[in-house]
């Protein structure tokens, strides 16, 4: 109903001629995002996905995460509050009972943990001795709408498989081989409502929506190109090293097959290429920076290892203000 009446009152009109009925919600999103550019596509995929998930619940059995429901709600009044003061400029946190906010049990996390905890219980249901396919069916089913409305965004093919050739897939597989617009979900940076806390006499610990804080959905989805820029010789020459350092770097620091550092790109059926993280350039940079090359080079050789959260870059708090969720802000 908000998309309806910014549409109405930018246009004029809900209702194309000659047409029965009022604009679907499909067609209020396009409008808002590619007539109006009030949404951009990040934003129009949180809300593809929500008018998703109420069509699977309606018709089918969906098995929401707690993280994953939370992520689509805190955007969801990150989008709806934008767009209100956008469009009417009225604050959404003036117009509704405070504690019409987005709630979570328990605080929520990155949503690549939230992702890969859910697909664990996915195969874990799967497991020999437990088979509940139903279950892991209507846990896979939110991702399933994920996944089709990232593709139709992205404008890629959707190849749809039967429920249950996914989950045969699944239980042997690589998840990400099957939901590959899935596994390019990102962490916005704040995550969280943005919350102001204050202590007063009168009212104690008011707990508001902050105006002044940066506004970012729960997570967006970027190319794997883009989430890991880096080929091995293009990380080299970053790093002013040789390519085989950059080889012995990922063994030394057991960066290969772990998603914040490294991925491997299939480019035809039998060869594949190695791509890299801004993390891992970071990584990197930092031991060479404190050891030499010359040290990490030697460790390698005799077959060391290294703990790769040593050399983590540890990025700054802002106590001053931060973005909290509104379950950690009553803790």
């Amino acid at each position: 109903m908000l998309l309806k009446g910014i549409i109405l009152e930018k246009t004029g009109r809900i209702r194309g001629q000659r047409e029965k009925f009022n604009y679907s919600f499909d067609k209020c999103v396009n409008v808002c995002e590619s007539q109006l550019s009030l949404i951009d596509k990040d934003e129009t995929i949180i809300l593809r996905n929500l008018n998703g998930f109420r069509d699977a619940a309606a018709h089918d059995v969906v098995d929401i995460s707690e993280g994953l429901l939370y992520a689509h709600a805190q955007s969801a009044v990150q989008i709806f509050g934008t767009l209100l003061k956008k469009a009417f400029n009225k604050d959404l946190a003036r117009l509704l009972p405070r504690r019409v906010l987005p709630l979570s049990t328990s605080i929520p996390t990155e949503i690549n943990t939230v992702i890969a905890e859910d697909m664990a219980a996915v195969k874990s249901l799967l497991g020999s001795r437990r088979r509940r396919e139903d279950e892991a069916e209507a846990k896979l089913r939110p991702y399933e709408v994920i996944e089709k409305n990232i593709r139709a965004q992205q404008g890629v093919s959707d190849t749809t498989i039967s429920a249950g050739k996914m989950l045969r897939k699944i239980k042997t597989g690589d998840w990400k081989v099957l939901m590959p617009m899935v596994a390019g979900l990102v962490q916005s940076t704040p995550s969280g409502i943005p919350m102001s806390l204050h202590v007063t006499k009168r009212d104690g610990f008011p707990v508001r929506i902050d105006p002044t804080a940066p506004t970012a959905i729960a997570f967006r989805y970027i190319k794997a190109e883009d989430k890991y820029p880096y080929l091995t010789n293009e990380l080299a020459a970053k790093l002013g090293i040789t390519t085989p350092k950059v080889v012995a770097l990922v063994k030394l620091f057991g960066m290969r097959g772990h998603d914040e550092f490294h991925m491997s790109i299939k480019v035809s059926k039998a060869g594949s290429v190695s791509r890299y993280s801004e993390k891992t350039r970071d990584v990197m940079a930092n031991a060479i920076q404190r050891e030499g090359m010359d040290q990490l080079w030697a460790d390698w050789k005799v077959g060391r290892h290294r703990d790769v959260r040593d050399y983590l870059t540890n990025e700054g708090t802002n106590t001053k203000q931060r973005s909290l969720a509104p379950a950690e802000a009553q803790a």
